[in-house]
């Protein structure tokens, strides 16, 4: 089954669930952005031929570490975060997961090419729902929903909702003169009901306190369609690459922090 993209850009009909209860287990999905807001894509900020043909580098391979706190429906919660990022120069692999009471560990993976430009996801996997898993066909300019085979063309450069985070720091990497205050990178995002184009506004270059220590970090925050959108923020590191050293997510009484407390090399003997 093929579909092409619409003025909606949505892949599945609109999950029913509502946003109490889907908060708590996608908030500890920790590093993605939340697919509880359903806001309707549009084409307006579609990256440009130009911005995708921007310079691009992307970061070290690494292992990170995060001390996470946050709030579902105004109760707090403490957890743990791991975020494995291989770069092994033509292709990349990402994988994150928390663990956090209750719900014990759930994890996610993303792992594709690296272009010239961009990554090139092929799979996205999520442990925990496999109706999320995503599988890209670059020569085609398509993603297939395995769970139910639909198929919907997408744009050249489109990113999963974990690749995404990384296509960012090769962006700012690669390009200084976006590192300004003010400057904005959009960036098409696909997930399992929707894609549409997330767009990064630069706020500012300042040390930051983490459980790690002091590190510089470039914070940006995702700009909101509409009032209720859900707040996003990413601090990345030029002092390791552009990666993130701390996330944070605000919703309505939904909120969750990750802070970076250590920063390793990957276990590369791990698949």
């Amino acid at each position: 089954m093929h579909r092409e993209l619409t003025s909606t850009n949505s892949i599945q009909e609109r999950d029913t669930t509502n946003k109490s209860r889907c908060a708590m287990p996608y908030w500890l999905g920790a590093l993605s952005l939340s697919i509880c807001s359903l806001v309707q894509a549009s084409d307006t900020n579609m990256p440009t031929h130009e911005q995708l043909n921007r310079p691009f580098a992307a970061p070290p391979s690494a292992r990170l570490q995060f001390d996470v706190k946050g709030k579902v429906s105004g109760f707090g919660y403490s957890a743990s975060a791991k975020l494995d990022w291989l770069n092994s120069t033509n292709s990349y692999q990402v994988e994150q997961s928390i663990k956090a009471p209750i719900i014990g560990t759930r994890s996610q993976r993303s792992q594709g090419s690296i272009d010239s430009h961009y990554l090139q996801p092929h799979a996205f996997e999520d442990s925990s729902r496999s109706k999320r898993n995503l599988r890209f066909t670059p020569s085609k300019g398509t993603v297939t929903i395995p769970a139910t085979q639909i198929e919907q063309s997408i744009p050249e450069g489109a990113q999963d909702r974990l690749s995404v985070f990384f296509q960012l720091s090769g962006v700012l990497a690669g390009n200084p003169d976006l590192r300004a205050t003010g400057k904005q990178i959009p960036i098409w995002t696909v997930a399992s009901n929707k894609q549409e184009a997330w767009v990064f506004e630069v706020e500012n270059l300042s040390t930051i306190s983490l459980p790690a220590g002091q590190i510089p970090a470039i914070k940006l925050k995702r700009l909101p369609r509409k009032p209720d959108d859900q707040a996003a923020e990413i601090w990345l590191s030029p002092a390791i690459g552009y990666l993130p050293v701390r996330i944070h997510f605000e919703d309505d009484r939904d909120a969750v922090d990750l802070q970076m407390s250590s920063y390793t090399l990957p276990d590369r003997t791990k698949p």
